[in-house]
This record gives C-alpha cells, structure tokens and sequence, in this order.
C-alpha cells in the first residue's frame, strides 16, 4: 500500500541515486578535464608518437679564426643512416641497408638519442641518393644530417684550440642544468674548452610524419640548428704551424707575442696530437696508447708542465741586485771559473773563468760566478720578492684551461715543508736558476715581456674578438695593463744592454747577423734524467719592442744550441713574412 511512509523512503532512494548520478557524472567531467586539458599534451604527444617523429638536431658550433681570418676549428656538414626505434629490428634494418648500399655496415651500433640509433656514419652523397631512392624498402630509416668538428692545422693547434667530444657522465652532472644532454658535444680543451659558452650553438629538430610501417611521408616542421657567435684569436697560423715545424723532433714549447698588447701570436707545444682523430672516435686500443705515450702529448708544454729555468733566471737575479743597490755598472768581481765558499767550490760553466766582470759582461757571457757573489748579497729572500713582481709562482690569468704556475722556494717555505734551514748553497743554486726552483716556459715569457716594456706587465690573451652569426666583429678584446713593477731607468738600461750584448759577443752568438737589433738571453737547465734542457729567449727591436720571443727544448742541450738556431730560424721568418714596423738595421 502507497502510504506516506512509503513514499517518503522511495523519494529519500531517488534522491540518493540521483546523487550518485550527479557524482558519477561529476567525477566523469572532471576525469575528462583532466585527460584533455591537464593531461592533453601528454596524451597528444603519445597519440603522435604513433605518425609523428620528433628528430634532435646536434647543435652547432661557431668557427674559430686566427687573426688574419684563417680557419683553425669549425663544423663540417656530414650524413649518417638512423633508424628510428619501433620501425623494425636492428638486424632486419641492417640487412636491408646492406643489400641497398651493397657494403657492410659491422656489427655495432650506438644510440645518439633515446630512440634514434646510427646504423653508419659518414655517408657518401651517392649512398645518401640509393638510401632516398629506396625509402619505401626501408621504413624507419632516414638521412640525417650533422655536424663533424674539423681541425685544418691539425696537430699545431692541438693544445691551444682543443677538441671537442661528447659529454661524459661526470660532466653531465655539471653540465645537465644548463640545458647539456649526454649525446652532445662540449670542448675537451684549448679555446674550445675556455669559450665553451661562446661557441655553443643552440640545437634544432625536425617533426616528421611517418605511416604505420614507419616509413617517412613528409617533414611537418624543420626548425635547423645554429650557432651564435664564432671567435677570432690573436694566434697566427702561418706563423704556428712554421714554429712547430721547427721543433722537428724534439720536445718543447714555442711562445712568441706582443709585448705592449698582450696578444700571443705563437703558442706551440710538441709532441701534439691529431684532434680530428678524438672528435671521430678512437678504439680503447689507440686511446690507451695515446693517454699513457712517455711523451705526454696532452701535455702543454707551455703551461701545465715546469722545469727549472737555468741562467734565464739569471736576469731576475740581475734586475733585484741592480734596483736594490747592491751593485752597479761598475761593479765587477773576478771569475776564476768557480767560487770557494765554506771549503766548497761552486763551478762556473766556464771551468777556465771569465776574468773580470761587470754586470753586462755577466749578462752576456752568463757568468755563473758574477751572480754567485751577488746571490749571496742579496739574499734569497729579495730575489723571491723581485721574481714574484714579474709573475714568478704566481698562476697567470689566461684563457686556457688547466694553466699552472712554478715554484718560488723560500727559507720560509724549506723550513716549514722540509723541517730544514736554507744553506747558502741554496742561495747559489737559486742565483743560477737550480736548485727547487721551477718555472712554466709561460712565466719566462711573461718575464720577457715585463723587461721589453720595462715594466709594464699587459695581460696576455689569446681571444681577439667575437663575431655574431653573420660576422659582425661584437666585441674587440683590447689591451689590459695588469701591473706596472717601478723600476730605476739605469737597471733596465744596464740590463738590456747586457741581452744586445749576449747576441754580439756573448752565448747568443747564433743569432748574429739578424737584420734587426735584438736583446736575448740563453739557459741551460740541468737534467737529472738526461741530457739538458736548452732556454733561449728575447725581445725586437730593441727600441720600442714590438716581438718577444720564447723557445724551450727539452734535451736541447745548452742555450746557444739548439734553442738559440732555432730562434734565428723564426725570427727570419717573421721579418721576411711580416715585418716589423720599427727598428730594422
């Protein structure tokens, strides 16, 4: 019977499925905001993964000039055979590409992108045309373009413009936040390490629309990659690959630049390696054969590795004892051929002796003796205040990567490192540029230069502007004085004095006859694991300096050998090719 009761509790069931149903309908709605507008791109791009491709482009690098607009780095365009995930199996893909081309493709195959794996680098345009003209036999395979880094000097350059390879999983730590994927490529070293963030280009990709065998229909999008900005460096490449000719078989370093400037012309360091190898690849095989070579190719030379300076060192020596007073132009003492002190006797290069000599004499012939008597007038401690004024065990600011400094012993320091005192011995061996003492062929350059300018030290650089993507000239990297060291105007006059006379009359007799006046000073560093190492290095004209120059020899022997040849050698080169604008004989 339909009482009231009854009623009651029929519309009290209704109205609670009709809630049910609200709810249900509800939740309904707000499932399918969620999928379509929260959840839409994610959806959309899954759906499209069935008919749309997205393909990474590598990104691109600027070139890398030198300073008459010669190429030393830049990117190659190049064709490799990928295969997109999902398309067919790897073994299926091979076969048909072999069977297509008619030539091998190996065994392995590496993945660039999640998705993309590279059946075979380094297509020829004719295998590009057969891979195209059989598209339809080859579903998911398609021609992709790319960049090859590519390094026209070749091992000259090795050191200071780098290489580049790809990301390694302890870079990508610090490299994945800024945008890094471990399929890119980064500098390895050089400029290309240094202007990493100059020269990084930004990436590009491609969405193509593919069927449902995987077989490419057409390029819904194209947006390519490009680069930014390329560099142009103070480095002269005529000029480099020359000097590291030079060096023929031999192990060293070349530094030539600009004393008022700043600007390095040559920095060479032998033995090089070949960059192009690496940024193809290299079998662990060759790798550890180049990694662990006795030679150390990796090693630049001119700033990473040290030795002891020899009688270079002594032009520190002579500026500190010069300035403090210690000494004058008429200050001379007698060389037997060595000094007696405390019973022991400190030889002289030249066992027969110098005779009388003044500080140019000194300078010229490099007498051991001389600055043995003024070591120990000085004291050490001056003269590792005057060789810190010029830079001496102190890191240069440079751009390059991994650039060290030497080592400047003091009393202090053998005290506290060694639990020992300074002996007057040590004074000695220090006065000749032995001993603790150790040096980078940078920093003796650097010291060089401070004495061309007479004190005014220019930061040294190796960047001289930067282009944009269209060659506009962005940004000129001009000269920056760094310091200035006061010195009196009769030290430096003695002083250089005293380097003319080393080409004239003394142990730089293998650069007489060059056709400009030229101020230079040779050392020989002791070996104890062979034959000496050979110093020699100056600065033309002597008026106005517009060249300094620096070569280092390993195993070269004494100063006025081989370091000395090949010093006449560049020198000639380079008022025969470029010139000076001043100073000429």
């Amino acid at each position: 019977m339909w009482d009231k009761e009854t009623a009651e509790r029929t519309y009290h069931r209704i109205g609670i499925l009709g809630w049910i149903l609200f709810a249900f309908l509800m939740g309904l709605f707000l499932r399918l905001w969620y999928l379509s507008v929260l959840q839409g791109d994610w959806y959309r791009e899954r759906s499209e993964r069935n008919w749309v491709r997205i393909i990474p482009l590598q990104a691109l690098r600027g070139n890398v000039y030198d300073c008459n607009g010669k190429i030393l780095a830049e990117d190659l365009p190049r064709f490799r055979l990928v295969l997109l995930e999902g398309s067919m199996k790897v073994e299926e893909a091979r076969n048909k590409v072999e069977k297509v081309l008619g030539r091998g493709l190996g065994s392995e195959f590496r993945e660039i992108a999640p998705g993309e794996i590279v059946l075979l680098e380094d297509l020829s345009l004719e295998e590009v045309i057969k891979v195209e003209e059989a598209q339809g036999d080859l579903p998911g395979v398609v021609v992709e373009s790319y960049p090859l880094r590519f390094y026209p000097a070749s091992e000259a350059f090795s050191h200071v413009v780098g290489y580049v390879g790809k990301v390694t999983s302890e870079e990508f730590k610090s490299l994945g936040p800024l945008g890094y994927e471990v399929w890119d490529r980064v500098g390895k070293g050089g400029v290309e390490l240094f202007y990493e963030n100059l020269l990084r280009g930004e990436k590009g990709y491609r969405r193509i629309e593919v069927d449902a065998l995987g077989r490419v229909r057409r390029v819904l999008e194209n947006h390519p990659a490009r680069f930014e900005n390329s560099i142009v460096l103070t480095l002269d490449r005529d000029f480099q690959e020359y000097c590291y000719g030079l060096l023929g078989n031999h192990r060293g370093t070349i530094i030539i630049g600009k004393p008022s400037t700043g600007e390095v012309l040559v920095l060479v360091s032998k033995p090089g390696f070949d960059p192009n190898d690496l940024v193809k690849g290299l079998s662990t095989e060759k790798w550890t054969k180049l990694t662990q070579n006795e030679a150390k190719p990796f090693t630049n030379r001119a700033v990473q590795a040290t030795y002891s300076p020899g009688s270079i060192f002594k032009l520190l020596v002579a500026i500190a004892g010069l300035d403090e007073g210690i000494i004058s132009a008429q200050t001379t003492f007698f060389c037997p051929g060595f000094l007696e002190y405390n019973d022991k006797h400190y030889y002289c290069w030249n066992r027969t002796g110098h005779g009388t000599v003044n500080v140019e004499k000194a300078i010229a012939h490099s007498c051991n003796v001389f600055f043995y008597n003024l070591a120990l007038r000085l004291g050490p401690e001056k003269i590792a205040s005057y060789a810190q004024k010029f830079g001496l065990g102190v890191k240069p600011d440079f751009d390059l990567p991994g650039v060290k400094e030497g080592f400047l012993p003091t009393p202090n320091w053998k005290r506290q490192a060694r639990r020992e005192i300074w002996y007057p011995g040590d004074t000695l061996n220090l006065s000749i540029g032995q001993g603790y003492l150790l040096v980078t062929p940078f920093e003796i350059y650097r010291l060089l230069c401070g004495i061309a300018t007479r004190g005014k030290i220019y930061r040294p650089h190796l960047l001289k502007g930067v282009l944009d993507s269209k060659g506009r000239l962005i940004k000129d990297n001009r000269a920056v004085l760094e310091r200035e060291i006061r010195i009196k105007e009769s030290t430096w006059n003695l002083l250089i004095n005293g380097m003319k006379r080393v080409v004239t009359q003394g142990t730089g007799y293998a650069c007489r006859g060059i056709p400009v006046e030229l101020a230079a000073k040779t050392g020989t560093a002791q070996n104890p694991h062979g034959k000496d190492h050979s110093w020699f290095g100056g600065f033309f004209p002597v008026e106005n300096p517009e060249i300094t120059f620096l070569v280092f020899v390993e195993n070269g022997g004494d100063g006025s050998g081989e370091a000395a040849h090949i010093a006449n050698d560049l020198i000639r080169w380079f008022l025969e090719k470029r010139g000076v604008e001043r100073g000429r004989r």
